[in-house]
């Protein structure tokens, strides 16, 4: 097994309360550039095991090969939405979800996530389906960029950037990150160090990629496999999904199960000051650990 290069964002928060039977069996719904799957594979023994689901096949044909001499692990290509289909007949001990995107993908500017650099305006996770970003914005209606900006992003200038955006379009098609992030600024006031383009780069990805809604359904379904006393930790990195999180938890806005949970230790739980020096990627993430209750 060998070590990927990406750090995963609070490992040790992450195992201290996840993992409670060495021999149990986990799933990583996200295994992204493979950080948190490696890390759980060291911590439990040889009876354990690790399932790891990921969508985004380019990133797994990267990857997986670093895990491929494991017996404990497998990997599934698929959205953790649809956990509960390969758990039918098995209760697990734990299981993790690490939201949003990995730094592989955010770094690598063909995938076209990044404000920071110049790439083909993508934003899908599973690139053998969907919108890519460059399709909606320019077609979608000024009032849906609005409400999706506004809604998913919690930016205050979703108006007038909706309202630029269809002005643009109408000269000339915005195929580029560089082309929607330069627009983006042009009408968003910078006082903070946070990127004008940071919430609606953000918004847009959601949006695209059906995160909130997978979201709900990742966490139904994750309180059906879990066994009794298993445990649920979420890692968010933004207020909206965090706050989806949280009131599964407390029980409200559920659609099918009436399941309880309770939290570990604390309700949540935040990078240190430590690895936020170290990674500032990490400082807007926010871990919730949760046991089922039956």
């Amino acid at each position: 097994m060998i070590k990927p290069s990406h750090e995963a964002v609070m490992v040790d928060e992450v195992l201290d309360n996840l993992i409670f039977e060495q021999n149990g069996k986990y799933v990583d719904c996200t295994f992204g550039a493979g950080g948190h799957s490696f890390e759980i594979l060291k911590k439990i023994n040889e009876s354990g095991s690790l399932v790891s689901l990921e969508k985004d096949e380019k990133a797994t044909l990267d990857l997986s090969s670093h895990f491929a001499d494991d017996s404990r692990f497998k990997l599934i290509n698929d959205s953790f939405s649809n956990l509960r289909n390969f758990f039918k007949d098995e209760e697990i001990d734990g299981i993790l979800i690490d939201l949003g995107i990995s730094s592989t993908q955010l770094d690598d500017p063909e995938r076209g996530f990044s404000f920071q650099s110049d790439g083909p305006l993508d934003m899908r996770i599973d690139t053998s389906k969907g919108l890519t970003a460059a399709d909606w914005v320019n077609s979608a209606s000024k009032k849906e960029i609005e409400d999706v900006l506004w809604i998913l992003g919690e930016e205050r200038a979703s108006r007038k950037i909706a309202s630029k955006i269809c002005d643009s379009r109408e000269k000339k098609k915005i195929e580029s990150t560089k082309e929607l992030s330069h627009l983006i600024a042009s009408c968003v006031y910078k006082k903070s160090k946070k990127h004008p383009a940071t919430n609606s780069f953000r918004a847009i990805r959601m949006f695209i990629n059906n995160e909130i809604e997978e979201l709900h359904r990742a966490l139904e379904a994750a309180s059906y496999v879990l066994c009794c006393g298993g445990r649920l930790a979420v890692i968010s990195f933004h207020s909206m999904e965090d706050r989806i999180v949280k009131r599964f938890f407390q029980g409200k806005d559920r659609t099918e199960s009436n399941i309880e949970f309770r939290y570990i230790k604390d309700k949540f739980i935040k990078p240190s000051v430590k690895e936020i020096n170290n990674n500032p990627r990490s400082r807007s993430a926010i871990l919730r650990v949760a046991e089922k209750i039956c």
